[in-house]
């Protein structure tokens, strides 16, 4: 298990689309409770038998009005117009002038579960249907890699652009990418994404979790730049992780050490903790167990807006950041992942 110095990395600006609405300050309300979120049925018909699933959506008419213009979009997945505007919210004008201008290496590490389920769900139905007239448009934005690269292209990016498949606390994996470009000098700074999409196969495979686990989309952004020791710019972040994991007792082990780790220099009474809970007992329940004794105030955005795949860790960390602007000095991300690894986050003004 890792440690990682809290002066190494400084957040400089992040970004959220969400079920809640387009920008980080709709999902951090929606924690608390000032939000209604829209919920949707969906059905798909095989055979005789009816599948209905319950998910969250990004509003479509709201991204649309937030989104950024650029040619590539018109053609791009949802999943990858998710990315760009948390990207947009996450970098800001002046700061995206600047890597248009070269004037900034800029590094993009984009994170997911699932990917471009839509368009590879649309091109393989096509190919199953009649291969000769499969769309060749559609299957450039089947990859994983293309949301990265519309991202690149739209803020006109020459650096190092990668996408990472991992489970939900691949996110903080993703930072763990961006410092070593950061330490090498390859970047000035580096963009992490993390975005998911609904689509039949997703909210399905949830299913398979559990009836109650309902699924939601959208996307995190996080812009990252080196700290400087003694500076007082950004926002601090000491993460401790990965533990590894590949079994049940394993995680169970893997989720205590990190956050004991984690909470230990952490005064509950100033602190928010962003766990990662569900509201499904049986996947909740070694977090569950081992957070009982948190007296402080805590929020659990996949309880409040759903499943979010590989969005799950971004949502919790944009809440955890959102929180310094109100009301706390500090706030904590509990990132226990699914099948792989799981990290906890301390965040901290100056």
């Amino acid at each position: 298990m890792n440690r990682s110095l809290q002066d190494q990395l400084h957040i400089h600006g992040y970004g959220c689309v969400s079920a809640a609405g387009i920008g980080s300050d709709a999902i951090y309300q929606a924690c608390l409770g000032n939000l209604e979120l829209p919920e949707e049925t969906r059905e798909r018909v095989v055979a005789d038998k009816t599948i209905v699933s319950e998910v969250r959506p990004v509003d479509a008419m709201a991204l649309r009005a937030a989104m950024p213009k650029h040619p590539r979009l018109r053609r791009a997945s949802n999943v990858s117009k998710f990315a760009i505007t948390a990207a947009h919210e996450a970098m800001g004008p002046e700061r995206i002038e600047q890597v248009q201008n070269q004037e900034i290496r800029l590094g993009i590490v984009m994170m997911f579960i699932n990917g471009c389920v839509n368009y590879s769900n649309r091109f393989y139905a096509e190919v199953l249907s009649d291969p000769s007239l499969a769309s060749p448009i559609i299957f450039p934005e089947t990859v994983y890699n293309a949301p990265a690269s519309h991202v690149a292209g739209y803020l006109k990016s020459e650096g190092p652009a990668y996408t990472l498949i991992s489970d939900s606390a691949g996110w903080f994996s993703s930072m763990k990418i961006a410092n070593d470009w950061l330490n090498a000098g390859q970047v000035d700074g580096c963009l992490i994404l993390c975005a998911e999409e609904l689509d039949w196969l997703v909210t399905e495979a949830f299913s398979l979790y559990s009836g109650r686990l309902h699924g939601t989309e959208g996307a995190a952004a996080v812009y990252l730049e080196k700290g400087i020791s003694g500076s007082h710019s950004g926002i601090g972040m000491e993460m401790v992780g990965p533990n590894d994991y590949t079994s049940t007792d394993e995680r169970r082990n893997a989720i205590k050490s990190v956050w004991q780790a984690g909470a230990e220099s952490v005064q509950p009474s100033d602190a928010l903790l962003v766990d990662g809970l569900t509201g499904v007992t049986r996947i909740d329940r070694d977090e569950q167990n081992l957070l009982e004794a948190w007296s402080g105030k805590r929020v659990s955005p996949a309880s409040v807006l759903g499943f979010g795949g590989g969005a799950t860790c971004g949502f919790q960390t944009v809440v955890a950041l959102e929180a310094l602007k109100h009301e706390y000095k500090q706030s904590i991300v509990m990132a226990s992942g699914t099948n792989q690894h799981a990290f906890s986050a301390r965040f901290t003004l100056g």
